[in-house]
């Protein structure tokens, strides 16, 4: 499946982008600085109240803080200090009096209102009677770095009417995401200074809309973080932070599983689900999901619902034809569906199995809406092995609603099966058997011939114009077997060691090793690989 969508800010976000520019580029200039490593710093502290279980209760506290700015149209006061631990930055390019930090972010909150109340139809959250000073939507500007939070909506009164309980709110966000914000030694944010403060905006309002207009429900958990960190991508479709959770889900989904409806944590990794929902039919199924939450449907069901009404096809349908889409990213990502899939890591096979006549047998267990990627790889002669990716999934939808979450059991053989499922376009067939239905994909990968080499090339290799250099391997070591290479000067003092793997190398099978930082000579290697010793010499030379 091939999605192709274009995804240009409206002008009026333009717009938005050249007041930033000229009125605080200064701001920008110094924060907007992606550090090397950080930590994933939850949102937003929702997680925390879902798991305190004080919903029912008002135990809500607000910041006391001596200033505050008021939108022109009464919608937003935003309340800010500029002395102590939560200050905000003092720069005033403008000189109307208040920081420049607060008039970005009062723009912000204007643009985020337009497109979720204006454009799309939300209705906003719900009036706080005066609490903050006035009836608009209160803001606070505190230090939320060291907590690891990028914001907070803060539920705060419960609302007489509803099916579901509704709460009044407020809104919690830092007061500088500086690059300088850590959480045990890494920098809290990736994105920084007013990119971090236009996502945590459009998070943590969404966030107000749900508590105030549809309710919290703690078995939704999971989709109330899914939605709000989709948002932020789907109001500023240029951030990357959201990407900071990919890793966990690629590489360890059983942790993350999107049956476990009340893991607020795994909705941050699952905002990709939200990005494939709306691609495929817009706005309208997250929309109709929250109006059926707050008509008291439990949220899986409600958002069932939605796609029967916007797609056609139910959750569990749904949710198995968006997994080829985590398939496809990284180096696969010619046939993703999203615009940065090249840039998504892969995923990681939960097992790697090798064919031997008459078939390979795996088995495991599934959660509800676990999924698990497997590899089975069909050695040729001469040629990198043709594999067969699978992925499995249990779309059980009825134990998520009735809060079951016991894994179902399957056994897969592959191979010369006789009863099996033929795999297309080759001489295999596949039989799955297990304890409940589940939904699969297969993706078969045919490998190419590839060459053994005797010499070393590129040869001589010359410093700062080759990166690597590869040596030959033994014809009966396997692909991917990793081993050490040694290399020595001619008076058999040992120059440099490094760890190397079986490649396939410009369709050659050989160990590549470099850059190599050495002196102008000969060296003799010596390769250790798989209980195997392979001897040679290398030129090495500096660039003319």
């Amino acid at each position: 499946m091939r999605l192709y969508v274009s995804l240009q800010p409206t002008l009026w976000l333009q717009r938005v982008g050249f007041f930033y520019t000229r009125r605080v580029g200064l701001v920008l200039g110094l924060w907007c600085i992606v550090p090397f490593g950080w930590a994933k710093a939850e949102r937003c502290g929702f997680p925390n109240w879902v798991q305190k279980e004080v919903l029912g209760r008002v135990v809500s506290e607000r910041p006391n803080l001596p200033f505050f700015k008021e939108t022109a149209d009464g919608r937003f006061r935003l309340h800010y200090t500029l002395s102590g631990s939560d200050a905000v930055p003092d720069i005033d390019g403008d000189g109307n009096g208040v920081p420049d930090y607060v008039d970005t972010a009062a723009v912000l909150l204007r643009y985020v209102f337009e497109v979720l109340v204006d454009s799309l139809g939300y209705p906003p959250p719900p009036s706080d009677g005066g609490e903050g000073g006035s009836g608009a939507y209160d803001v606070y500007f505190v230090d939320l770095g060291r907590q690891g939070l990028y914001g907070e909506t803060v539920p705060e009164r419960l609302l007489p009417q509803g099916v579901v309980p509704r709460f009044t709110s407020f809104l919690k966000l830092d007061n500088d995401y500086s690059p300088l914000d850590s959480v045990g030694g890494r920098a809290t944010y990736r994105e920084t200074g007013t990119r971090a403060l236009r996502i945590a905006i459009a998070h943590e309002f969404y966030h107000a809309i749900q508590f105030g207009n549809y309710g919290i429900v703690r078995q939704g958990a999971l989709l109330y973080e899914l939605a709000s960190t989709f948002m932020e991508w789907r109001l500023f479709p240029d951030t990357r932070d959201y990407e900071q959770f990919l890793p966990d889900l690629f590489q360890k989904p059983e942790q993350y599983v999107f049956g476990r409806a009340d893991h607020a944590a795994a909705g941050y990794r699952f905002a990709i689900f939200g990005h494939y929902l709306y691609l495929r039919w817009g706005d309208g199924v997250m929309q109709r999901m929250w109006e059926h939450i707050g008509e008291g449907c439990h949220p899986y069901a409600a958002l069932d619902t939605a796609l029967r009404e916007y797609a056609r096809m139910g959750l569990p349908e749904v949710w198995c034809s968006f997994l080829p889409c985590l398939y496809y990213t990284g180096t696969r990502a010619g046939s993703g569906c999203f615009p940065q899939a090249a840039d998504f890591p892969m995923v990681r096979f939960a097992s790697v199995e090798r064919f031997s006549p008459p078939a390979v047998i795996g088995s495991g267990r599934l959660l509800p809406f676990e999924f698990q990627f497997l590899q089975m790889l069909f050695a040729e002669e001469r040629q990198t092995p043709d594999t067969l990716d699978v992925v499995l999934s249990n779309p059980n939808i009825s134990a998520v609603l009735q809060g079951q979450l016991q894994g179902a059991g399957y056994v897969m053989s592959c191979g010369f099966v006789p009863d099996g499922e033929p795999i297309a376009g080759t001489r295999y067939s596949i039989r799955l058997q297990s304890e409940s239905p589940l939904c699969r994909h297969l993706f078969w990968n045919t490998g190419f011939p590839f060459e053994f080499v005797e010499e070393v090339y590129p040869q001589p290799y010359v410093v700062g114009i080759h990166p690597y250099v590869c040596l030959p391997v033994p014809a009966a070591v396997p692909l991917e077997a990793r081993g050490e290479v040694e290399l020595y000067t001619l008076s058999s003092h040992r120059a440099a060691t490094f760890s190397a793997s079986v490649q396939i190398q410009e369709r050659h099978f050989v160990c590549c090793i470099g850059p190599l930082e050495l002196q102008p000579g000969v060296y003799v290697y010596r390769l250790s690989i798989a209980g195997q010793e392979r001897w040679g010499k290398i030129v090495v030379q500096r660039a003319p």
